[in-house]
Parts: structure tokens; C-alpha cells; sequence
């Protein structure tokens, strides 16, 4: 399969990135600086191909270009830990989308937080209410308007992932999945199994047009 492959030098789409190689995928990637994605670790077992290319989310012409001849899009898009206003999401959601519709892509897997979702009790903590939520608030505003975005797309097959807590631990296989909300007493998911997750939704339609959260 041809994946395009956004957000590939942050440390989740490097794992997404990772598995799609190993899995013998070709895969595009779009980066603002190829210098920041070091590919050494990844070509040590190369199967798939990677092809790099250098450019913006938010060059909407340029991207219907770059999607051309892909199969579907990974979109592991992010502001790390940067809390400045953002449209990445929102704005770059609808490049993607656009120029999806103008390669005749169906399938997208994105990615937001499990806390932007105010209605779900698993969340709902002095913690997360009271540091978390308003030293990303700027982030989580933009997630929020890009799920906006999905909930009324109707014409992509989007698949929304909404993690909890991220670490950079191993690959464990042991996870659970629950649609909107976190499963109960989840707090947290490696990237690596997050990868494995969005992966087992390429071939999969279980989740289309959710937002599934994943948790241990």
C-alpha cells in the first residue's frame, strides 16, 4: 500500500513511520526539514521505501501534488510541547482533506487528545483540569476545531485517535480501545503500541467516522 505520512519527525509518526517500513509499505513523508528526520534506525531492516519530501502542511496547492498517487493518509501531526497559537490541525486538516478529495483518497487516520473531550469522566481531575488542560489549551482549541471539521465530513473514511498521556516505553500489544471516551482508569499509551493501533486501522472499518481512545 501507498501511505502519505504526515508529522513523521515527531516521536509518534516516527514509531507509525517505523512500522510502516517494517511492514513493507512505500511510504511518503512530507517534512519541513529533511535534516530533522533521521532515518538510519529505520533503514537498518528497510522492506518498504521512503520517499521524503520537503514542504508545509500549509501549502494547500503543493499538497494536492504530493498526495497524488498515494493509497491513504496518516496524519501524526503535532506542536510537541508548544502552546502558541496553532492552525496545523484545523488549517492543515482541511489542506489534507482537499487535497485528498483531489486525488480521489477515501481513507485518513488522525490524531487529537483524549483531553479535549470535557464530557468524559475518566478526565475529569484537578490535575488535568487545572495544569494540564490550561498550559496546552492554545493545542487542544485546534484539536478541537479540527474534529470539528471531521464530524461533518462525510465523503472521507476518517478515523479519529484520540490518546491519553503519551511515553516513549515499548511496544506491548496490550491495550484497550473505547469509542469517545478513555477506558475506564486509563490514563496513558505508549507511542509504540498508538502505532500499532493506527496501523490495524489501515485495513480495518471498524472505526470510521469515530474517535476511538486508547488506553492500557
Amino acid at each position: 500500500m501507498k501511505i502519505f505520512l504526515l508529522g513523521a519527525t515527531g516521536s509518534t509518526g516516527y514509531e507509525v513511520l517505523k512500522r510502516l517500513v517494517q511492514d513493507n509499505h512505500t511510504v511518503k513523508v512530507l517534512v519541513r526539514n529533511r535534516a530533522k528526520l533521521n532515518l538510519a534506525e529505520v533503514q537498518q531492516s528497510v522492506k518498504g521505501k521512503v520517499v521524503l519530501i520537503e514542504g508545509s502542511i500549509l501549502e494547500s496547492d503543493k499538497l494536492k501534488e504530493h498526495f497524488k498517487d498515494s493509497d491513504l493518509v496518516i496524519s501524526a501531526l503535532g506542536t510537541g510541547t508548544n502552546n502558541d497559537y496553532t492552525e496545523i490541525y484545523s488549517q492543515g486538516g482541511r489542506n489534507i482533506l482537499s487535497a485528498m478529495r483531489a486525488n480521489q483518497i477515501r481513507k485518513l487516520i488522525t490524531i487529537t487528545s483524549g483531553l479535549i473531550d470535557m464530557s468524559d469522566p475518566s478526565t475529569d481531575n484537578f490535575f488535568l483540569n487545572r495544569i494540564i488542560r490550561p498550559n496546552f489549551n492554545k493545542v487542544y482549541y485546534d484539536q478541537t476545531r479540527w474534529e470539528t471539521i471531521l464530524d461533518e465530513t462525510k465523503d472521507i473514511d476518517w478515523i479519529c485517535v484520540r490518546p491519553p498521556y503519551l511515553t516513549n516505553k515499548g511496544f506491548t500489544g496490550k491495550y484497550r480501545v473505547q469509542h469517545k471516551h478513555c477506558p475506564k482508569g486509563g490514563r496513558k499509551i505508549s507511542r509504540a503500541d498508538l502505532a500499532d493501533f493506527i496501523i490495524k486501522q489501515m485495513n480495518s472499518s471498524e472505526y470510521i467516522h469515530k474517535k476511538p481512545v486508547i488506553a492500557y
